[in-house]
């Protein structure tokens, strides 16, 4: 007999079977099977779908409405960008099913004001994937400047992008989908700051630029961008980000300083390499850590989400979260366009970490 005391276990839709799915969010829901059960899935290639499903012993849906209507679907996983755009979150919303969504969502804002204003008007629980703040290093950097190293006063860093690799393995060094540099990683590191600082920034400004000429499709298009965002207080973040050119530059892309992130704070300061390294110091010297990667950051977000679902305490972000951080990436192409910083709000951001 199931226990009625015990929060009910999520049956879950998943609409686009990419990275985000194989690598994090299957295997993480295949170990959640006393919180999930994956019951159907949509592929905008349908043989893919039925594939996964006949491995999964669930169902392949022809269609996203067949898929959020069914009555076997309590949640709608939203992993791949496809043809239909945030269109299925519009259908949850009206379905009044919660929604996962690790879809970019900065590129379009007057359409992510849309959802927001959906999300609010039914009430539905939606979660963006705001993954950078799950990774090993980044919560044991919240608990070094809860405890040993105070608050957090400069961040530097730079982190490389190496293209898209449909087959790679998802991270903070490829992007889940082909898209401007400002939006990913941009907009993720964006939130990430806002993250450490626990604020907005009250002002940014950006530059970008082109290492190597582009030809054809690509003509145009920055491969090196940086920002620098002012945040309450004076607490600063100056970050840069590009694509390295592993064909054009051969070996010699094995000589670039590492990618990662100096945080200055109080009472001393740490050098993270996601996901699961850092070093710190501090009066009593330095200290160096390797991070367990159990649970795993799908552990730890599927997590959240089941909380945030249910009702109970939960430090999911929110699609407030996700509006806030394409503003400042609108606020970032501005600059970029405009060649000097522009205001921000400078609001606070009260959520912390998942694992406190």
């Amino acid at each position: 007999m199931e226990d009625a005391s015990k929060p009910k276990r999520l049956r879950v839709g998943v609409v686009g079977l990419g990275r985000l799915w194989e690598s994090r969010h299957k295997p993480s829901l295949l170990r959640l099977q006393d919180r999930f059960r994956i019951t159907a899935l949509y592929d905008q290639v349908a043989r893919r779908a039925e594939i996964e499903a006949q491995q999964l012993g669930c169902a392949a849906c022809e269609g996203l409405a067949s898929l959020i209507e069914r009555p076997d679907v309590d949640v709608v996983y939203l992993l791949s960008p496809q043809w239909f755009g945030l269109h299925p979150a519009h259908l949850a919303c009206a379905a009044g099913k919660p929604v996962y969504c690790a879809l970019p969502l900065s590129g379009d804002l007057p359409e992510l004001e849309a959802l927001v204003a959906r999300v609010e008007e039914t009430g539905v629980a939606f979660m963006p994937e705001f993954a950078r703040r799950c990774y090993p290093a980044t919560l044991r950097l919240q608990e070094l400047l809860a405890t040993t190293l105070g608050k957090p006063r400069l961040v530097m860093g730079q982190s490389r992008l190496y293209g898209f690799d449909r087959y790679a393995q998802p991270g903070p060094t490829t992007q889940v989908v082909p898209v401007p540099l400002s939006i990913d990683p941009g907009s993720y590191l964006l939130d990430w700051c806002a993250f450490v600082f626990r604020a907005l920034p009250t002002s940014i400004g950006s530059t970008r630029s082109v290492v190597l000429p582009a030809t054809g499709d690509e003509a145009g298009e920055p491969d090196f961008e940086s920002f620098t965002a002012a945040f309450p207080g004076g607490a600063t973040a100056q970050i840069s980000y590009g694509r390295y050119h592993r064909a054009e530059w051969g070996d010699a892309s094995r000589f670039l300083p590492p990618a990662g992130f100096q945080v200055f704070a109080e009472r001393g300061a740490a050098w993270v390499e996601m996901p699961d390294r850092i070093q710190w110091w501090d009066a009593d010297g330095g200290h160096e850590e390797r991070l367990p990667l159990e649970p795993t950051v799908g552990d730890v977000l599927n997590e959240q989400f089941f909380r945030l679902v249910h009702k109970a305490p939960s430090l999911a972000p929110t699609v407030r979260d996700a509006l806030e951080v394409a503003r400042l990436v609108h606020d970032l192409e501005r600059s970029q366009g405009e060649g000097h910083a522009v205001e921000s709000p400078g609001a606070s951001v009260e959520s912390a970490s998942p694992t406190s």
